[in-house]
């Protein structure tokens, strides 16, 4: 029986490991590991690659996420608006600062935050007498969140708008402008699985501001301004030199990857397209998703996800509990939000990597198709 992984990883870095194992050397060679002249030319490629002033690289998703909050004066007293449907962190990073996050719910066609519910979020939250500084939109399984409008509630409302863009390298959103580039801030991942992936954990924090990137690099860095003079209470959190050599060896191969993931996803939606099944969101030009993540949706997904398991198809479902139910947020007693719970009960992310060949996303396709028809 064939195997289809839900991400061949290995298969994509084979492809690339001897051009990555040359920068490496380069580095021993060096012997920079901390920062340095590869961290800033990594720097300096992202900050093009993405349309903003400065790239500013960290240790992780995460740390760039709550940096970013902190660059821009989000602490305690504060709250801040996340959705509900999306990978832990930028509630994390949100709690981390010790401000309050205040959940919202997403789209039922995007499954990403829009400008209603991030309203109805910011009208309870102040209602209950909270101060809400920030809006944290995630850009889920590639695909940009409304930043134009969202930028204007904003404006209007004189909150900050930090982008989790942690998904969505190489995506656009509804203006055609580069994810990452609309906001205050925006935090990347370099997470192995990621569009672009390290070989070990990293991030970035992407602003036009100089003074948040300001800020961020002497937050990275202890809270120093000089050796061993600290204005502030930071952390080490700076990405290493290894990372960024291994990081800017594969970004020449980060569109043709991106193309690769746009192709499948676009077979997956024609062979799909007469199952009853919800598909993800393709958006229309000049909007671009970068196709993380392949998601779709149906009230049969547990008995989807076992029937292809035993015919060696994984698959992994995101995401099974909403943040608002989450044991570490059951003090906040946040309200239902019903696209988000029924998310969690449907969505189930099918296989697509870089290196997927045609007999594996056929095999993925029929088996879905045969799960279909057995139910009549």
């Amino acid at each position: 029986m064939a195997r289809v992984p839900l991400v061949d990883l290995a298969a994509q870095e084979a492809a690339v490991a001897q051009e990555v194992l040359g920068a490496i050397a380069d580095v021993a060679r060096d012997a920079r590991f901390v920062l340095g002249a590869r961290v800033e030319a990594f720097e300096r490629w992202l900050a093009a690659e993405t349309g903003v002033r400065h790239a500013v690289g960290v240790a992780s998703g995460t740390d760039a996420l709550e940096l970013s909050l902190r660059a821009l004066g989000i602490g305690a007293g504060d709250a801040v608006v996340t959705p509900a449907f999306s990978f832990v962190a930028a509630a994390e990073a949100i709690a981390a600062t010790g401000a309050r996050p205040v959940f919202c719910d997403v789209d039922a066609a995007t499954l990403n935050v829009e400008v209603t519910s991030v309203q109805q979020a910011v009208a309870r939250a102040r209602s209950a007498g909270w101060r809400v500084r920030a809006i944290v939109p995630v850009d889920l399984f590639g695909l940009c969140a409304h930043l134009g409008d969202l930028g204007q509630l904003a404006e209007r409302e004189g909150l900050i708008l930090v982008e989790d863009a942690a998904q969505a390298l190489g995506a656009r959103d509804d203006a055609g402008r580069p994810a990452g580039s609309a906001g205050d801030a925006a935090a990347l991942s370099f997470f192995p699985t990621k569009n672009l992936g390290a070989w070990g954990d990293g991030g970035a924090v992407l602003t036009s501001r100089d003074d948040v990137a300001a800020r961020v690099r002497r937050l990275r860095a202890h809270g120093a301004t000089a050796p061993y003079v600290h204005a502030e209470a930071g952390r080490n959190s700076r990405l290493d030199a290894l990372q960024a050599a291994v990081l800017l060896a594969k970004s020449r191969h980060l569109r043709a990857w991106n193309e690769a993931r746009a192709r499948l996803a676009s077979r997956y939606l024609r062979a799909l397209a007469r199952l009853p099944l919800v598909l993800p969101h393709c958006p229309a030009p000049p909007a671009v998703a970068a196709w993380h993540a392949f998601v779709v949706r149906t009230p049969h997904r547990d008995a989807l996800a076992s029937f292809l398991r035993e015919r060696g198809v994984e698959t992994r479902v995101y995401y099974p509990v909403p943040l608002h139910r989450q044991e570490c947020f059951a003090d906040l007693r946040e309200p239902e939000l019903p696209v988000t719970e029924e998310a969690c009960r449907t969505a189930l992310a099918l296989p697509l990597f870089t290196t997927m060949t045609d007999d594996q996303q056929g095999i993925v396709i029929e088996h879905v198709e045969a799960f279909h028809a057995t139910r009549g």
